[in-house]
């Protein structure tokens, strides 16, 4: 009788304990679409996940981050700092700057290109509603909604673009869908912020460097999760489009059962060291050239949809030659894991 009564004290216990981990009705109504970026985040960096060729994100795997961000948001501990980051600076996760690897941007929709003379592109254009029943069917069952199309009259192409009205979509899973339909000749996830995302929307905040480093107003903000889980409420500024000058974070650690948020430190980083590379000529027709920067360890090009370019690197020095004139952006990176991104022109 007295082994019965210890193992139901037990089960009592870590009822009691997991149920501490609740969802907060404010953190539900602002934060839901938050969790279900950090739960694709942590998809998107695992291709043997199980839901990585899933389109839509299982909303089980939204709720630890519901409840971790709740007990954040409670503030147990009642700390003015914990405070700050839902009232004055209203952090929130921003889907494209966390990211590393282009390849997981938590993109918005699609960009497509067909033919112009294909019989369905007219309708399209004019109804949203293509009249091809495979095409339709994705655009119905995604909540595709037409966005804009821009008619290159030198190439007979139409490229089309389709925002969803789902929170959040999986594209990497969606892409290879659009990818075999008939006509369609190649199709890219889209985002509405392809670099540096929404801006910060939180009271004005300067960014403080190091004495001899800038100083710049807080111009975004994410919230990450580190490897040991703790989680970080980044903000940075000064010329974001261009790589962000000075970076800032604050780390809240939280408990498995939720019962205890600790304020761990606020972290400045300037990335001073790398405000003077140039690139040139721009625009430029075959190569372009890297300035201000000694030890390169890696460059990437991407298009303005988000697409990595393969380049080659010799002395400083890409050739461009292959690229189709347009838009790109350069993410320089040295050996200290400091990295800027450039702008620059192909003609």
């Amino acid at each position: 009788m007295k082994k019965i009564t210890l193992i139901l004290l037990f089960c009592a216990f870590i009822y009691q304990v997991n149920a501490q981990c609740t969802i907060d009705p404010f953190i539900q109504q602002h934060y839901e679409k938050d969790a279900k970026m950090l739960a694709l985040r942590e998809i998107l960096m695992n291709p043997s996940d199980p839901d990585y060729n899933n389109p839509f994100v299982p909303s089980t795997r939204a709720v630890p981050y519901l409840e971790k961000l709740s007990a954040i948001y409670l503030n147990p501990s009642n700390d003015a700092r914990i405070d700050s980051l839902f009232n004055e600076f209203q952090f929130h996760v921003n889907p494209v700057l966390d990211v590393s690897n282009f390849d997981e941007l938590i993109h918005d929709g699609v960009e497509f290109f067909v033919n112009t003379n294909v019989s369905w592109v007219q309708p399209l254009k004019d109804t949203g509603i293509s009249g091809n029943t495979e095409l339709d069917n994705l655009l119905s069952q995604y909540q595709l909604v037409y966005e804009q199309h821009f008619d290159n009259t030198f190439n007979n192409i139409t490229v089309f673009t389709f925002k969803t009205n789902y929170d959040v979509l999986n594209f990497r899973a969606i892409i290879p869908e659009f990818e075999v339909i008939q006509d369609i000749l190649s199709v890219f996830p889209y985002s509405e912020y392809p670099i540096f995302g929404p801006p910060y929307t939180g009271i004005s905040y300067v960014i403080y460097g190091s004495i001899i480093g800038p100083t710049a107003f807080a111009e975004v903000c994410d919230i990450r999760i580190t490897e040991n889980g703790i989680y970080e409420f980044f903000l940075a500024g000064g010329d974001c489009f261009a790589g962000c000058n000075v970076d800032e974070s604050r780390y809240v650690t939280v408990s498995d059962d939720c019962s205890t948020a600790t304020f761990s430190r606020t972290l400045s980083n300037e990335n001073f060291e790398l405000t003077n590379v140039s690139v040139y000529p721009n625009p430029a027709s075959n190569h372009i050239n890297i300035q201000g920067i000694d030890n390169i360890r890696t460059v990437e090009i991407h298009s303005i949809l988000g697409k990595k370019m393969h380049v080659s690197l010799s002395n400083s020095q890409i050739d461009i030659s292959r690229l189709k004139s347009g838009v790109y952006f350069l993410k320089i990176t040295d050996n200290q894991n400091h990295s800027v991104i450039k702008k620059f022109v192909k003609k």
